[in-house]
This record gives C-alpha cells, structure tokens and sequence, in this order.
C-alpha cells in the first residue's frame, strides 16, 4: 500500500490505470543506470572481500588439520590435512589474480607461493632447514626466505613422492618435519589473516580506499583508475593461466620448446588442472560481482555492450569446461587424445584473453596499462 501510494505520486495521470508491475518496469527504464562506484561497491563487497576471507578461513582449518595430524600421525589424518590444503589452495587461487592493495605489499604474494621454482629450490632449503638443530618455530619461518614459507613449502612436506609421505612423519626426524610443517601452516593462516583483516571495513579497510576514490585518495583519484585495475585483474589473471601454467612449463609457447616440470604450478600434488579451474571461476565472480553490480552489468547498462559481457561470460565457461577435460596429472599429458584436450584448452582460453585484452578495454573506453609481467 505504501509503495502504491508513493508511485502514485510520481506518475501522470496516464500511468495510473497501468497495473503496478508495468509502472514499476516504466519508471526502472528511465532511472539512470548505477554509477562506477556502484561496480566497484559490489565487486569490492560481494566478490574480493569475501574471497580474502575464504582464504583466511581455510588457511586456519590447514593450520589447526596439520596440528591434529602432529599429535598423532597416521594415515586418516594424513588425508585430512592434504584435503585441507587442496582447500586453501582453491581459495588462494580467488585472490592470487588480484595484483592491486595489500597483495603487493611486503612480498606478500611471494610468502604464499614460492612460484615458479625453476631450480627446485623448495626441496633443497627445506631438507637444508630440518638438517640444522634451530627450533622450527613460528619465528623462524617468518624470519626465513619466501622459500620456505606458505603453499609451495607445504606442498614439498605433504606430496613430494619421497619426502612428503607419512612414513617422514615417524622417528625424531619426523618430529621436526612436523614441527616445520605446524609453524609454516601457523604463518601461512597469520599472512592470510593479515590480509583479509588489512581489506576489512572495521580494520585496515582498504575497501574504503578501493570504493571511495576522489581528488584525496592518492591511489585511486577517480573510478576508472580502479575499474582499470579490475580490468587489469582479468587480463593478468587469463594471461597467468594461459601463459605461466600452462604453455610454459608444457612446452606449449613456442615451436621447439621443452616441458619444463619445475615449471609446472603444484606439480607434486597433480593439482595443476584444479587450480586453474578455480582461478577462472573466481574470475568470473569478480567480473559479475557475485551477484551484485558488476562489469557485466555495467557493460550492459552504461556501455551499451551487453553482447561482449555475454561472450566474455560464456567464454569463461567454455575455458572451464575445457580444462575439466584435461588429464589431472598436465604434465603426463602424452597420449593423443589428451594432446587434442590440451589443444582445446588452448583455444579456448585464447579466445578468452582476445576478448579481455582487446574488446574490452575499447568498450570501457580504459586504455590497458603496461602490464609488468609482459615479456620473458
């Protein structure tokens, strides 16, 4: 009745025998789309704040799985705590294409994943650390280099096919193993937590400095600076896919290139193909702001080009379904039938990456920065 009465008042007398449903359509039509801000509100709220929290929270069940796992190593435990992080790898990959704010900030990325590790360093300064009679403490890793610290350390304790199985954890090597393996899953939940705490609105609450742009924010004087980076966020992360975890290490980026393992990312733990797979679908969310106002929406309302949000999503979900076909294990990819997999994959997320680096950008009328990760 209230809402009756109000549109009431703001219609012509014309409208008034319209049924209420039409009006409401009517008057939606001549309402002025939501502003930028809207965009960067919704992707901001519904999608990346809620990705950092993802990320804490798995890193803490990964830290308090490990702990339980150390007290009395065994087979069911064992299990638990590589589910666990299968987990926090899946919601490392909803953050680790966001290359703006705290990510960047004191090598925080870097203290996640050791990544790519060219020269397997991981396994030599790991078995160099548990070799020495230091305490294997909180401290110590945070004092220690990136490589021995976060997923890509956990990875070598927990899957590498001779140092990362339950027989390591017996004897009073295997209790120092499990004593780096405690403190690197406790630092690895304290970064984590870190950043979600420096994006959250009662804390760091660089949400306000993402959202809140204007002539006295020195990071983000309007919004197209941030709806850039967004954009820059899309571009990077496709191009990370394709180019870093996939053609590379596969040998797939040019004529006469070799597969390269130590490439390859989480190749101990054959859980290449999973990551990518989430990485494209914490892409799409941040392009759909969940389910808020996001680029599509803003592509369709404001630039009138709601044909290219369609393809992007579409085409999003064709890389996706074309990377659940490949083989789990990428780089024993070797038989024909899983060459034709890899090559659909490649197609697929190429198409992608045209959209995302040419079509979009002309259509959100932002020009796409240098992107520091260009070249070899």
């Amino acid at each position: 009745m209230i809402l009756t009465t109000l549109i009431a008042t703001k219609i012509t007398p014309s409208l008034k025998n319209l049924p209420l449903i039409t009006v409401l359509a009517l008057l939606a039509a001549c309402s002025p789309p939501p502003p930028s801000s809207k965009v960067l509100i919704d992707t901001s709220t519904l999608a990346i704040l809620p990705a950092y929290q993802l990320f804490s929270q798995t890193s803490q069940q990964l830290k308090i799985t490990a702990d339980n796992f150390c007290q009395a190593p065994n087979d069911e435990q064992f299990d638990l705590v590589r589910a666990a992080w299968r987990a926090n790898v899946d919601s490392w990959s909803g953050v680790q294409n966001l290359q703006f704010g705290p990510l960047l900030v004191d090598n925080q990325a870097w203290k996640i994943q050791f990544w790519p590790d060219k020269k397997n360093l991981i396994a030599r300064k790991i078995e160099s650390l548990l070799r020495t009679g230091e305490a294997l403490n909180v401290k110590r890793i945070d004092e220690a280099s990136v490589v021995v610290q976060g997923l890509s350390s956990l990875e070598y304790l927990l899957f590498d096919s001779k140092f990362g199985v339950l027989d390591r954890y017996t004897g009073e090597q295997g209790n120092r193993r499990c004593e780096l393996l405690s403190a690197v899953s406790t630092h690895l939940h304290s970064v984590a937590s870190g950043l979600f705490n420096d994006w959250r609105p009662e804390l760091g609450n660089y949400l306000a400095t993402f959202t809140q742009t204007g002539e006295h924010n020195p990071e983000y004087p309007d919004d197209s600076v941030a709806i850039a980076n967004l954009l820059g966020t899309l571009v990077e992360g496709v191009e990370l896919i394709k180019r870093d975890k996939f053609e590379r290490p596969l040998g797939l980026a040019s004529s006469g290139a070799q597969p390269q393992i130590y490439l390859l990312e989480w190749w101990r733990s054959e859980y290449s193909k999973d990551a990518i797979i989430a990485n494209l679908k914490a892409l799409k969310t941040m392009f759909v702001a969940a389910d808020g106002y996001g680029l599509d929406d803003y592509l369709l309302n404001v630039k009138n080009r709601g044909d290219l949000s369609t393809q992007i999503q579409q085409h999003i979900d064709k890389s996706i379904t074309a990377a659940s076909a490949m083989p789990n294990s990428l780089f024993g990819s070797v038989e024909p039938r899983s060459q034709i997999e890899l090559m659909n994959f490649q197609k697929a997320i190429s198409e992608l990456l045209t959209l995302l680096k040419s079509d979009l950008p002309d259509a959100l009328g932002i020009s796409l920065g240098f992107n520091a990760k260009d070249g070899d």
